[in-house]
């Protein structure tokens, strides 16, 4: 990744203490496809340093792409200068220090770092192949590779390399679409084959029916409608700061049938051990059986509850905010067949995945959103028609209650959002989606 792995001691002693880095050292290969050919190719390697330096109890952030001697004292002298400026804090503020070793976990195969512009072409001309008459592909194929380092000097150093291979495919069909997406460290493990079938069975000839604005249906909801429905969720419920459940543990909030944790080193994700501040990713219940167990925490909202970080410290300057945030969650399945949930639902909705989803109200898990490529209706348990796209307003504490959510499906789609770094959740069925 980085030609010369630089010295992390002495950047830290160049910075002088106390002093904190994040670097991350990235190389990501992009395959982009549309209308069933290639249309861009991008090959980009970048390296940003994060540094914070507390002087006299007060902290300022910087941020670099150099390491060399002349950028960090620059950098240095700069951030030194901006504390003066800074009023003397009532509490002085405090690097964190955690010493707890990581957690094992596999972050990273040589099936996606060492991938190549022929593999992915590869990939896109097997998924041309698969192609319905007259349809189209649109989509992309990602090969990443990042390096994640944080020296700090007061704690051991932290790092590792990790590995993210992503296929997103929206197949069209006589001005319809359908979607498919894999998503994993490991490149290999991606099926392929079945996000094809995956992408393509939907696109099979139906008639079109209208919907009726203001109601509510009941739907089925893909795996990845759950997925960003479930991450907005985390979002706005489980940080450690001022969230939706913050105030709320050992209530009951959600069907019984949601159990939800957060588990950066469980391999159903995308696993990685340590946060931003070099804090071990620990294992979260957040909800069981729809009771709150659990929040994430950092170092500061930890210690102001006297209990440690559970390695969810999110980026400095982030624009989703400086609170805690839950990073890898997972969703527990149920027993439904995809076949199940369909006669689960009866007549209703199949939503595929949503998008163009906003916080309204994060305190009452308020959002709006609209649905993206397939949505079909059904009428007895079966597909019998498409239906056009619609807008849709929703509490997910009303979506999720024990009357709304009722079954939950046996297979899982893996998949990520810009504020989460994995999410793992089933499909399901809910008794009340709402047409705006």
């Amino acid at each position: 990744m980085i030609a010369a792995e630089p010295d992390m001691d002495a950047v830290l002693a160049r910075l002088g203490a106390p002093a904190l880095v994040d670097v991350l050292d990235e190389r990501q290969e992009l395959l982009r496809f549309g209308a069933s050919r290639i249309t861009y190719q991008h090959s980009e390697q970048q390296l940003r340093m994060r540094v914070l330096l507390i002087r006299a109890g007060r902290a300022v952030w910087g941020v670099t792409s150099r390491l060399d001697t002349d950028a960090l004292d620059a950098l240095r002298s700069n951030l030194e200068a901006a504390t003066v400026s800074l009023p003397r804090p009532s509490r002085p503020t405090e690097l964190a220090v955690h010493r707890a070793a990581p957690r094992p976990a596999r972050t990273s195969f040589p099936s996606t770092a060492l991938a190549t512009a022929a593999d992915r072409a590869t990939a896109f001309h097997e998924a041309i192949a698969a192609l319905p008459s007259e349809g189209e592909l649109g989509g992309a194929i990602v090969h990443q590779v990042i390096q994640h380092t944080v020296a700090s000097t007061e704690q051991p150093l932290r790092t590792e390399q990790r590995t993210r291979a992503l296929m997103h495919l929206v197949a069209s069909r006589d001005g319809q679409s359908a979607y498919a997406r894999g998503l994993h460290r490991d490149w290999t493990a991606i099926d392929r084959s079945a996000m094809l079938a995956s992408a393509t069975r939907v696109l099979e000839p139906l008639p079109r029916r209208e919907l009726q604005t203001g109601r509510t249906y009941r739907a089925v909801l893909a795996p990845q409608a759950m997925i960003t429905l479930v991450a907005t969720l985390g979002q706005m419920a489980f940080g450690g700061g001022v969230s939706a459940f913050s105030t709320r543990l050992g209530e009951p909030v959600l069907s019984p049938l949601m159990d939800l944790v957060d588990d950066g080193c469980d391999e159903n994700g995308l696993p990685t051990t340590f946060d931003y501040e070099g804090a071990a990713k620990q294992h979260v219940e957040l909800l069981r059986q729809g009771v709150v167990s659990g929040l994430v925490r950092d170092a500061h909202s930890g210690a102001a509850r006297g209990l440690a970080s559970t390695g969810h410290a999110v980026p400095p300057a982030w624009r989703f905010g400086a609170d805690p945030l839950p990073s890898h969650l997972l969703l527990a399945p149920g027993g439904a067949s995809d076949a199940d949930l369909l006669v689960a639902c009866d007549h209703g909705l199949y939503i595929q995945r949503v998008d163009y989803v906003r916080v309204v109200h994060g305190r009452e898990t308020l959002l709006t959103g609209s649905p993206r490529d397939t949505v079909l209706l059904i009428e007895r348990g079966r597909v019998v028609a498409r239906v056009p796209q619609f807008r849709f307003t929703v509490r997910l504490t009303d979506l999720f209650s024990p009357n709304g959510l009722l079954v939950l499906g046996a297979r899982c789609e893996r998949g990520e959002t810009p504020f989460m770094e994995s999410v793992v959740a089933p499909g399901s069925v809910v008794s009340s989606f709402p047409v705006d």
